[in-house]
């Protein structure tokens, strides 16, 4: 996005899920389709617009820090708080520094109607002059507009614009659906994002076309739910249904899935894997944990046999597969014996590039009100995560290990100082040498020579440049 002059500037800060950073380019688009510029990090601004995630009670304290942080670093602008925080607790945000607007997450697509009221066209120069010299303090804090409405009464997701640049990332996050139906007895979020509700196919297709002609060689479908799409639509239709529409779309590279519940990779989806190269053979499972009273505790799906099962089968339909997982660690009641059969799936299933969250109690659900008395202390929990993360960077190395000697495309993600990052279709992280016409988003094809166990990534060679060495 070009900077223009005169104009007022603005930046977004996500936090959170992909969904959300889909969800902040929308309003970056937005803002500069209104004038306003947008800018780097460390730039000052007009307008900061904080996009929220409430998944766990840090995700509340880092929200607030970074408002306050925002407020010190730019006393001149307005900062408008969205996302599912802001749905949650609208009232506490709204007495931050600065706050001027907290929209909820349906309100999160009018943003720009009540942004409008904040920057009247002749700003009261004396007030803009003297606002630097304000501190964070909250007295003679101007009272923040809030709009949020019942997220549960929501049945559609709105027609949304077609952007084509993804904040400078190698790749783009394409959002399929909104909401969720389930019931996990931690989880908040069918609360603050409302129940699912997919996209039209039209409005997916035009989106990730867009993203095809503006260079991306991958695209990441992205949901609050993703195994849900379609389920909503009458007649119902699958997630395998949009897949097979979007992998016709001339000039496709690859095609990766984001969290996915085990049991929602249904027989259609899984033939998909198998037999269409351009799916990227690398899935994040949503499984929360291996032991049965918990799984059932927590109101999931699948027991540990079934989420076994599952990945026992698509990995015999695409062999090379890797999959990573999110796991919770110290629900309450997990005892050791539990906290092992986490531990022992994680081995089983040889599971690499882990999420792991400490459990935190959410305000409201089900989890919350088991008593103190049948849970994990602070330190346990601590110990118990770092275990995982220590199996899951094992299983990393002996996945990379295998590949060794192998040519694997590779989408390079930075380039500097003569180094390209990048990854693998597997998610594998790969360092290579460049040779000074590769560019950010490209797809190379690159020989793994070896594991760099102090990275915990690949190191290899560009094919062209390797055969060239060899000569």
């Amino acid at each position: 996005m070009n900077k223009r002059k005169n104009h007022r500037s603005m930046s977004v800060i996500t936090m959170g899920c992909r969904v959300n950073q889909f969800e902040t380019e929308l309003l970056r688009h937005g803002g500069y389709d209104r004038g306003f510029n947008i800018t780097k990090k460390g730039d000052k601004a007009d307008l900061i617009i904080v996009n929220t995630c409430s998944v766990t009670s840090e995700s509340d304290r880092q929200a607030r820090q970074a408002v306050r942080r925002a407020a010190k670093e730019n006393p001149c602008a307005k900062i408008v708080i969205t996302g599912c925080y802001a749905q949650r607790t609208p009232e506490i945000l709204s007495k931050l520094p600065q706050v001027a607007l907290v929209l909820g997450n349906q309100e999160k697509n009018e943003l720009w109607f009540h942004v409008d009221k904040l920057f009247p066209d002749e700003l009261n120069q004396e007030k803009k002059n003297s606002c630097a010299a304000a501190s964070d303090s909250t007295e003679n804090k101007e009272q923040a507009i809030i709009y949020v409405g019942d997220i549960a009464k929501l049945n559609q997701v709105p027609s949304r614009p077609v952007v084509n640049t993804f904040n400078d990332r190698a790749r783009a996050f394409l959002q399929l659906q909104d909401g969720c139906d389930r019931s996990c007895t931690y989880c908040l979020i069918p609360g603050v994002r409302g129940p699912s509700r997919s996209l039209t196919p039209d409005q997916i297709l035009a989106q990730a076309e867009g993203f095809v002609a503006a260079g991306y060689n991958e695209l990441v479908l992205t949901g609050i739910d993703l195994g849900s799409y379609g389920l909503d639509f009458t007649p119902a239709v699958s997630l395998g249904h949009i897949i097979k529409k979007l992998l016709k779309i001339s000039g496709l590279g690859r095609l990766r899935l984001s969290s996915i519940d085990p049991l929602d990779i249904d027989p259609e989806v899984i033939d998909l894997i198998e037999s269409e190269e351009k799916i990227c053979p690398y899935l994040h499972l949503s499984i929360q944990s291996g032991d049965n009273m918990i799984l059932k505790r927590m109101g999931r799906r699948a027991d540990r046999n079934q989420i076994i099962e599952r990945i026992n089968e698509i990995k015999k339909a695409r062999p090379q597969i890797v999959f990573g997982a999110d796991l919770i660690v110290g629900f309450p009641t997990e005892s050791d014996e539990a906290f092992k059969n986490s531990l022992s799936l994680v081995e089983e299933t040889q599971l690499t590039f882990l999420h792991i969250f400490r459990y935190s109690d959410r305000p409201g659900t089900p989890a919350s009100s088991i008593p103190g008395s049948f849970r994990s202390s602070g330190v346990v929990i601590k110990n118990r995560s770092e275990i995982l993360r220590k199996a899951g960077e094992v299983n990393l190395k002996d996945v990379a290990n295998s590949l060794i000697g192998q040519m694997d495309k590779v989408l390079i993600e930075t380039i500097k100082d003569g180094v390209g990052m990048g990854k693998t279709a597997s998610f594998l992280p790969v360092s290579f040498a460049v040779k000074g016409d590769e560019n950010v988003g490209e797809l190379r094809d690159v020989i793994l020579k070896e594991f760099d166990n102090f990275n915990g990534c690949l190191k290899g060679v560009v094919q062209e440049l390797s055969t060239a060495l060899s000569t």
